[in-house]
């Protein structure tokens, strides 16, 4: 099983990506001929979950949309390639909260346009995959989080769910709140695809 995480800094990405593989590592910025490598790995040992910490070219025309004027001293060109294979975890953070977030790249403050850029592409991807019948992704999933820096404070709890396998109830709301709990949800994905 593929599960790729994209979001914003501070999300909790990399520790989910890494909690959920199988190896307890997660490959980072997942390019095209990589995931194509992978999936020769993943035919032969198909229970195993690979988790990616970002899709290279999806954090590429994130960020720079987002945040236009920064010089990301970067010109390498990214293929933009489908996934069917992988489930998509976004990992957004709470809007009244990411105003309040800061690290050693972003002043406080300064995710706040690549939260909303997100927002957008979750809603977009979510959409375009239900029309192409979920050949894009496997499935898209939304993660709220709320990272409350002030209070010291981390939560997660799914608020959007697209598959072509399970209707999206509010109900998952309050139950899929922690890694495990989305691992279980994309297990049942998978033994109930057609």
């Amino acid at each position: 099983m593929f599960i790729a995480f994209e979001g914003p800094d501070k999300t909790g990405k990399s520790t989910s990506a890494a909690s959920l593989s199988h190896d307890g590592t997660s490959i980072y910025n997942i390019t095209k001929r990589r995931h194509e490598i992978m999936g020769l790995f993943e035919a032969e040992v198909p229970d195993l979950v690979v988790a990616y910490d970002r899709i290279d070219w999806l954090t590429h025309m994130v960020y720079r949309l987002a945040m236009p004027d920064r010089d990301w001293n970067d010109d390498r060109p990214r293929t933009v390639f489908a996934m069917p294979d992988t489930h998509l975890v976004f990992k957004l953070h709470e809007p009244k909260l990411v105003k309040g977030i800061s690290d050693e790249l972003y002043s406080t403050g300064g995710l706040a346009p690549v939260n909303d850029m997100y927002f957008y592409h979750a809603d977009f991807l979510a959409k375009l995959n239900e029309e192409r019948d979920y050949a894009l992704f496997k499935t898209v999933s939304l993660m709220l989080v709320s990272n409350d820096v002030k209070a010291g404070t981390f939560d997660q709890q799914l608020v959007a769910f697209s598959s072509p396998v399970t209707d999206w109830a509010p109900v998952y709301s309050k139950t899929i709140r922690t890694d495990e709990d989305l691992l279980k949800l994309l297990r049942y994905e998978d033994q109930h695809r057609l």
